[in-house]
C-alpha cells in the first residue's frame, strides 16, 4: 500500500491547490511553466533517511519532454497550498531535481502521460561531493558541520535533551555528505542506550536529529481525534473524516524467529580490543536489557509486544545465546576522544547492543494506514514522521452497544514513513503512514473524540 514504486493513487480529500510549477535547466536561458499540465505529486519521507523523494505526473500535450530535452538534473520548483473552509494555510514551496523519467505512456497521437522521478536538491548536491577528512565533536555537531560545509544548510533541529555529551573523532573514508550523516547516525546513542535518527520532513523541508527515547516519550498529536478504521457496524456520523482510517494493513508481524536469528532476543557479544589484547564478553537478554524499560516510556501501554515468558525446551527463549557477535575495536585511539567503533567499557558495549535491538524491535508489529490527507499538509508545522499518533481499533468480538478496543492493534504509534499523494487535477490529497509501537494499549475505552490534530 505504501510502496514507493507506486507513484499514483491514495485516499483523498478536497484540500490542495497547485500555485506554480516551473521547469528550469542550466542548458536553456528560459524556464517553462508546467502549472497547467501537472497532474499529481507524490512525496516520500522516512525516519531512517535524511532526504525526500517524489514522483511528478504530467500530461505532456505540448511535447515538453521532447522539446526541452530532459536528461536529468533539471530543477522543478513547485508551490502549493492547502485550503480550508475557514482559512488558507500558507504556501509550501519545494525545489526538486529530476533524477530520471520514470515512465512515459502515450494516450493519444500527440499526448502522453509522463512520470518524473524526483529527489531533493540536497540529495543531488550530495551526489556531486565527497567527504574525506577528519571530523570531531558531538554527533549533532558533526552532522551540522556536514550540512553547512557540503549541503549549504544551517537549520538542524535537535532533541530538547540530546543525552549525548561524548565527543567523537572520525576519519570519513570517501563518502558523500548524505552517506556521512547516515554513518554518524548509526553510531549515535544516547546515555540510556537509545538510537538516534537523522531525518528530513517533506512539508517543512526541515532536518531533524532526535533520539528514539525522546520521540516515543512525546505525546500524541491527535489525542482529541484518534484514528480509527471505518469498520462495519460502527457509526462514523460523530467522527470527522479526517480521523478515519480508510485502509489498514499489517505486514511482517510477530516474526519472532527473525528477531532470534538477528540476536535481538538473546546473544553473546565479544569485543576484542587490539590495544589491550583481550576480550570483553557482553551477554544480551531482551527481557532484562530492553523490554521493562520500554514499557515505562509510555504509561498508556501495558505489556510489551514481546512476552518475556516465552519458552522453548523449558527455558526462556531470551536465555539462549542464539547469535554470537565478534567485533574488533581499539580503545584510546585518539586519547580521550572516542573513535567511530570504540567502546571504552562494558557499559558502552551494552548501550550499543541495546540500540541495535531497539531499532529492530520497532519493526516487530508495524501497521500501514491510509487516511485523509488535508490535516497533514502544513508549511509551518510537521505532522508526519517522528510524531506519535493515537490509533483505536474496535475489538472484533464486540458488543455493538458497548464497543471496546482491540488492545493489540490499538495504541500510540510512532510514524516511521510517510507517503503524500497530491492530486492537483481534483484538488485532493491523501496520506499513507507506516507506524510502529512497543506495547499493547492499556485502556478498553473506544472514545473517538471530537477534535482534530
Amino acid at each position: 500500500m505504501s510502496n514507493e514504486n507506486s507513484p499514483i493513487g491514495g485516499q483523498q480529500s478536497t484540500s490542495v491547490q497547485l500555485q506554480k510549477a516551473t521547469l528550469k535547466s542550466s542548458r536553456t536561458p528560459t524556464s517553462i511553466d508546467l502549472t497547467s499540465v501537472v497532474v499529481e505529486l507524490s512525496m516520500f519521507e522516512n525516519l531512517a533517511r535524511p532526504f525526500i523523494t517524489g514522483y511528478l505526473a504530467l500530461i505532456d500535450s505540448e511535447r515538453i519532454i521532447e522539446n526541452f530535452d530532459i536528461q536529468g538534473a533539471e530543477e522543478i520548483e513547485i508551490i502549493f497550498r492547502r485550503s480550508t473552509e475557514r482559512a488558507t494555510v500558507r504556501e509550501i514551496k519545494q525545489n526538486w531535481i529530476i533524477q530520471n523519467i520514470e515512465r512515459e505512456h502515450n494516450v493519444q497521437d500527440f499526448t502522453s502521460v509522463v512520470v518524473l522521478r524526483l529527489i531533493d536538491k540536497e540529495s543531488f548536491r550530495s551526489g556531486l561531493k565527497n567527504v574525506n577528512k577528519c571530523l570531531q565533536g558531538q554527533p549533532w555537531e558533526i552532522l551540522n558541520q556536514v550540512l553547512i560545509e557540503y549541503l549549504d544548510r544551517d537549520d538542524l533541529r535537535t532533541s530538547a535533551d540530546l543525552n549525548n555529551s561524548e565527543t567523537m573523532k572520525v576519519i570519513v573514508p570517501n563518502m558523500t555528505p548524505i552517506e556521512t550523516t547516515q554513518w554518524i547516525r548509526n553510531r549515535s546513542i544516547n546515555q540510556n542506550g537509545y538510537p538516534f535518527y537523522f531525518y528530513k520532513t517533506a512539508m517543512t523541508n526541515q532536518y531533524h536529529f532526535a533520539d528514539l527515547e525522546t520521540l516515543i516519550s512525546n505525546p500524541v498529536i491527535n489525542e482529541n481525534a484518534p484514528l480509527s478504521p471505518n469498520q462495519a457496524g460502527g457509526s462514523t456520523e460523530s467522527k470527522s473524516t479526517t480521523s478515519t482510517i480508510y485502509d489498514m494493513e499489517q505486514g511482517d508481524v510477530d516474526n519472532l524467529y527473525r528477531l532470534i536469528r538477528q540476536g535481538i532476543i538473546g546473544s553473546e557479544n565479544r569485543y576484542y580490543d587490539v590495544t589491550r589484547g583481550d576480550f570483553d564478553i557482553v551477554p544480551f537478554n531482551v527481557n532484562n536489557d530492553v523490554l521493562a524499560e520500554l514499557q515505562t516510556l509510555n504509561t498508556r501501554q501495558e505489556k510489551p509486544l514481546l512476552d518475556g515468558r516465552l519458552k522453548f525446551d523449558d527455558d526462556a527463549i531470551s536465555n539462549y545465546k542464539a547469535k554470537v557477535v565478534s567485533q574488533i575495536s581499539g580503545a584510546n585511539v585518539y586519547d580521550d576522544v572516542k573513535s567511530y567503533d570504540e567502546t571504552q567499557d562494558i557499559g558502552d558495549s551494552r548501550k550499543k547492543i541495546k540500540a541495535h535491538a531497539i531499532r529492530n524491535l520497532m519493526e516487530k508489529s508495524p501497521i500501514s494506514i491510509m487516511v485523509e490527507g488535508d490535516r497533514w499538509i502544513h508549511g509551518d508545522r510537521h505532522y508526519g514522521v517522528g510524531n506519535n499518533i493515537k490509533v483505536l481499533v474496535r475489538s472484533k468480538a464486540d458488543d455493538p452497544d458497548n464497543p471496546s478496543v482491540d488492545r493489540k492493534q490499538s495504541g500510540d504509534y510512532l510514524i516511521i514513513t510517510g507517503k503524500y499523494v497530491l492530486d492537483f487535477s481534483k484538488g485532493k490529497v491523501g496520506a499513507t503512514f507506516k507506524c510502529a509501537k512497543f506495547g499493547n494499549y492499556q485502556s478498553d475505552a473506544y472514545n473517538l473524540g471530537t477534535g482534530g490534530i
